[in-house]
Formats: structure tokens, C-alpha cells, sequence
């Protein structure tokens, strides 16, 4: 009897223990700090390793892209909003960033916003300058049509493109006030001084692009300081790894036969790796 006694006592005693275990597994997994990131093809990441098995139709988001990588670094639930070609102006758009944003709720505790080229034509610009010179040197055959040229964006364009940049990051801060917020700019794609053939673009469209994005950098800035925000600068990340660098962290124009896979003037895994790095370090006093 005795033994009996002690037998089910410690089977008891086991029981306890392993249903503590899954409740402070499942306690663990609820104190998880919900993250959403926002963005468009710089924060998605088309073509770098795998496209993630949860990525949205057409969105392209890549299983390594920065959101991705730090989610698991820091212990993060991520939802990844991000897909290629949102833009902050388009409202009715289902991928726009302002779509983006109902995806964070009151209890969201870190939210990355990566946006603003594809309002001002940045990489479309950039994309189509090179297919108009290869075709102009015969090396484009000609059942690959070019994108068309956005217009060179006015004063009034980059004052569009921070008016939603300033009315998106406090609605962010409406949803969720407790919420960590860091603005990330854009990788530098060209070099400023002399091209190479990885950008096969004249050089007048290279010197409008380095302009745009100069604005872009600049907008961010001001942004970030009005909503009090971290800032990201990839910009400066990326200076010695642009696309005619010794070490590119961009991909070339290689062809104006490309996919999504291969979409150039993107950035590599390298560049996803660095700024997942640079996420890390400035949110260590956060989590």
C-alpha cells in the first residue's frame, strides 16, 4: 500500500510538472513581440535565397529578407506586410502601404518601414534607362519591351511622397503606441562618380536617380526626427556596395530579359544579412 502510495504520488508529481512545462512554453509563446513589417520590394526582398512559404500572391517575399532574419534572431512574431510595388499615395490598393498598415494592432511592439522610391519612379526609372540603352546598341531583342519612363518627379511629387510618409508613421503610432517604429532609407544602387557596364544606363539617368535618391534619404530624415522614430540608414550601409562596387550588394542590369528572381537593381542576401545586423544592434535597448 505504501508503495503504492508513493508510486502515484510521483506520477502525479510528473504529471504537474510536464503540464507547467507546456503552459510556460505556451506563456512564453504569447509574451512573443509582435512585429510588422511594412514596405515594398526592398523590404520583401524578390530573388534573395527562397520566396517564404507564407508569402502573399505576388508579393515575392523572400524567406531571408531582413524581417524575416531577425524574427528569428530576436524571438520576434512577425508579420511581414511587404510586397514589391506598394506604394504610400495609392489607397485603393490592397498591397499599398496604407492596406500594409491594418495589419497592426494596439499590442504590435516593433513595426519597420522600408517605402516612398516607387511614388517617385526611383527603380522603375533606373530600370528602364538601362533597356532603352541596350535596345539603342542592339542588344535587347525587340519582343522585350521596355517599362515606360516615369516623369522626373516635381517638387510637388516629393512633397506628396513626405505628407504620406508623416500621416502613415502617426497612424502607426495611433494603432500602437507602445510600438517601436524605425524608418529605413534605400540601399545605394549606383555610384556616384563613373558607371560600369553592371549599370548600362547614360549617364543622365544616373545622375537623376542619385537625386531622387538624395530626396528620398533627405525626406526620411525629416520624417523620422517629426514622429521621434529610429532611422535606418541603408544608404550609407550600402555606400561601398553598390552595384558597380568591388562587392555589390545590389544586382546588375544583366539582361531586360529578367523575372522576379532576377530583378535587377535589387538587393542580395548580403544586404538583407547587413541590415538585419544593423536592426539588431539598434534594438537591443528595446528588447
Amino acid at each position: 500500500m505504501y508503495k503504492y502510495l508513493l508510486s502515484l504520488i510521483l506520477i502525479l508529481f510528473i504529471l504537474s510538472a510536464c503540464r507547467l512545462d507546456v503552459l510556460g512554453s505556451d506563456k512564453l509563446e504569447n509574451n512573443k513581440v509582435k512585429y510588422v513589417s511594412l514596405g515594398s520590394s526592398f523590404a520583401a526582398g524578390p530573388g534573395v535565397k527562397d520566396i517564404a512559404e507564407n508569402s502573399p500572391d505576388n508579393c515575392w517575399q523572400s524567406d531571408h529578407n531582413y524581417a524575416r532574419q531577425l524574427s528569428e534572431r530576436l524571438n520576434l512574431d512577425l508579420i511581414d506586410a511587404s510586397c514589391i510595388g506598394a506604394k504610400l499615395s495609392d489607397k485603393t490598393s490592397p498591397i499599398s502601404i496604407y492596406s500594409q498598415i491594418e495589419n497592426i494592432q494596439s499590442d504590435v511592439g516593433l513595426v519597420t518601414l522600408l517605402a516612398g522610391g516607387n511614388d517617385l519612379g526611383y527603380l522603375a526609372r533606373l530600370m528602364t534607362a538601362s533597356c532603352e540603352n541596350l535596345v539603342k546598341q542592339g542588344k535587347v531583342h525587340k519582343t522585350i519591351p521596355c517599362l515606360e519612363m516615369p516623369e522626373f518627379p516635381s517638387i510637388a511629387d516629393y512633397e506628396n511622397t513626405e505628407y504620406h510618409l508623416n500621416i502613415i508613421t502617426n497612424a502607426i503610432k495611433g494603432k500602437a503606441p507602445e510600438a517601436v517604429i524605425v524608418l529605413i532609407d534605400y540601399a545605394t544602387v549606383l555610384p556616384s562618380t563613373s558607371l560600369c557596364a553592371l549599370a548600362p544606363m547614360d549617364e543622365k539617368y544616373a545622375i537623376e536617380s542619385n537625386y531622387i535618391k538624395g530626396q528620398i534619404e533627405d525626406i526620411l530624415k525629416r520624417v523620422s526626427v517629426r514622429n521621434s522614430t529610429l532611422l535606418i540608414k541603408a544608404s550609407e550601409i550600402t555606400r561601398d556596395h553598390n552595384v558597380c562596387s568591388e562587392k555589390p550588394w545590389i544586382r546588375a542590369y544583366a539582361s531586360a530579359d529578367w523575372s522576379m528572381l532576377t530583378l535587377p537593381y535589387h538587393p542580395t542576401y548580403e544586404y538583407m544579412l547587413a541590415i538585419t545586423d544593423t536592426l539588431e544592434d539598434v534594438l537591443k535597448p528595446y528588447f
